[in-house]
């Protein structure tokens, strides 16, 4: 390293600088230099001899690594400012992500699965293909089914197109109520949710879920006896554990209250509720026909209650997509949106079962629904209308659905949706094929 210079040099180069013979002849002409010139003089001499550039290396690359360390926090963390919502890249669904499963699968389907794994696990509610991890995941989770408001101050209702099954049926007045299964997804905002009848608690018998409502049919007559029955049945019933109210959009109650499927599984693991029940019976699934061999056009429509008819408020009208090889539903004359995806609430098969419908004969306007039995029932699926049967041997059995020659029907994979049509209050008109 090169020597810095300083006073005590200037001194010893003075002292060599006087030792110095002088040459007697021009002795004379020597004057004395004055004691405070002195220094400087020869301090200035001796600089100009023996600079050296390379002392000025070191304190330029210190300097300029201050200044670069100087600049990176200024512009690298003071000034920098975090990305709004807003600014974040949305991602295509079928990214994966890097969370863990457990936490992944919280929230929606988007499990995490080992890169390359097949789908080769088979959904038993409504055929749905996922992998091994993915099912491993999901049969931790036990269904849970929602009873959801559709009344027309309710909508758009949200939750519908994470459902599995949804089963739509008459509550009270020609107005319809829906009973969403829910084990694919979890979604953060279902409902808004609704009172619970009897015929809806005997079809979700079926799967042996957890169940969400509020409130039910409270009565001395066991057929409409909602209340009594979900305790009698042994239902996992958390009723509006952990619901909540919505004051904006000019929603009052009863028509604003919402619950969490998340939220709905985090309680049923702390009772060990949790876990896919064994005694669910798988349906037959298929792959979509090919789109040669899909119908080109279908629009039906379901009333519910002709006597009743609300201005057709609760008149369902579905129109079939070739291309997604779906059905979507409008109501009321209206697209069906559902509020939490905004997209048109839709379905890959559409079952309009008849079924028989009375009076309980109660001051409430109560009905009573048989649910077990057989009956006729249309299949909606491929652009086709299929003609068949449905059978129900016991509260508890899974309802099955068959061809006109007797053959179980395959379902789409996919969502699908159950009109329960009352014999002899609604009916079924194709108003396209």
């Amino acid at each position: 390293m090169p020597k810095t210079f300083n006073m005590k040099d200037s001194e010893e180069i003075v002292e060599t600088t006087e030792k110095k013979p002088v040459v007697e002849e021009k002795k004379e002409e020597v004057k004395e230099i004055p004691k405070e010139q002195e220094v400087p003089l020869l301090v200035e001499s001796t600089v100009k001899k023996k600079f050296d550039w390379k002392v000025l290396i070191f304190p330029t690359v210190s300097f300029l690594c201050l200044c670069g360390i100087a600049l990176f926090y200024y512009f690298g963390i003071y000034k920098a400012q975090p990305i709004s919502p807003s600014d974040i890249i949305s991602f295509n669904p079928n990214y994966i992500s890097s969370l863990s499963p457990k936490s992944s699968f919280k929230n929606d389907l988007s499990l995490l699965s080992k890169p390359g794994e097949p789908k080769t696990e088979v959904s038993p509610l409504n055929g749905l293909l996922f992998t091994k991890s993915e099912m491993d995941e999901l049969k931790k989770k036990r269904p849970v089914a929602v009873m959801i408001n559709n009344h027309v101050a309710a909508r758009p209702i949200s939750g519908l197109n994470s459902a599995d099954i949804v089963i739509e049926a008459n509550a009270e007045g020609g107005i319809t109520r829906h009973l969403a299964i829910f084990w694919s997804e979890s979604p953060e905002k279902v409902g808004p949710i609704r009172s619970l009848r009897q015929y809806y608690l005997e079809w979700l018998s079926e799967f042996d879920p957890i169940l969400i409502h509020d409130g039910c049919a409270d009565t001395d007559n066991p057929k409409t006896n909602a209340c009594g029955n979900t305790y009698s049945y042994g239902t996992k019933d958390i009723a509006t554990l952990g619901a909540w109210r919505v004051t904006t959009d000019g929603r009052v109650s009863p028509h604003n209250e919402y619950t969490s499927i998340t939220n709905a599984w985090e309680y049923a693991e702390k009772i060990d509720w949790d876990g896919f029940p064994s005694s669910i019976q798988a349906w037959s699934f298929k792959r979509d026909a090919n789109i040669e061999d899909r119908g080109k056009k279908t629009v039906v429509k379901t009333v519910f209650h002709e006597r009743l008819n609300n201005g057709g408020l609760y008149d369902a009208i579905w129109i079939y997509d070739a291309t997604t090889n779906s059905y979507f539903r409008k109501i009321g004359g209206q697209a069906d949106m559902d509020l939490e995806t905004n997209t048109q609430v839709s379905a890959k098969n559409v079952v309009i079962q008849e079924v028989e419908m009375e009076l309980a004969g109660d001051n409430k306007g109560r009905i009573i629904i048989d649910t077990i039995g057989e009956g006729d029932a249309v299949i909606l699926q491929d652009g086709k209308i299929i003609n068949g049967k449905w059978k129900k041997a016991s509260r508890t059995d899974r309802t099955k659905y068959y061809d006109s020659a007797g053959n179980p029907i395959q379902f789409n994979r996919g969502r699908i949706w159950i009109a329960m049509i009352p014999h002899p209050d609604g009916k079924f008109d194709i108003i396209e094929q």
